[in-house]
């Protein structure tokens, strides 16, 4: 097999791949899957000290920490396993309790996001 063609099977190979497990290897920041919801104000519930991290996954970069009570803007979710949506991308709309400033991006555990509109519209 000439070089042409292998160097064309391989990437028809990793094309093929990357569509099946979903993917896209465009740059770091599109590394994960993101849905875009209709943008939705709740608070975190259940915990005072929520890691807020820079993405979606229990590895990330964490930003600092959010508290049961603090006021966010839900903007996109991470499907997880089975389809779920595991991690919240939201906003800070006002101070953290725990100081971080209102206005800050970043993502959480949806265990800690009060839902207060049905699972379905929320993008996955």
């Amino acid at each position: 097999m000439s070089k042409i063609k292998a160097s064309r099977r391989l990437a028809a190979v990793t094309a093929s791949a990357g569509a099946i497990l979903g993917v896209v290897a465009v740059s770091p920041a599109s590394a994960y899957s993101v849905h875009n919801v209709r943008d939705y104000n709740t608070t975190i519930e259940g915990g005072n000290g929520v890691r807020f991290r820079t993405a979606p996954g229990y590895s990330t970069t964490v930003r600092g920490l959010v508290a049961s009570g603090d006021k966010i803007r839900v903007t996109a979710t991470n499907p997880g396993g089975f389809g779920n949506c595991e991690w919240y991308k939201v906003t800070l709309r006002s101070k953290s309790r725990n100081g971080l400033p209102a206005g800050t991006t970043g993502w959480v555990n949806w265990t800690f996001v009060r839902t207060l509109v049905d699972k379905g519209t929320q993008g996955c």
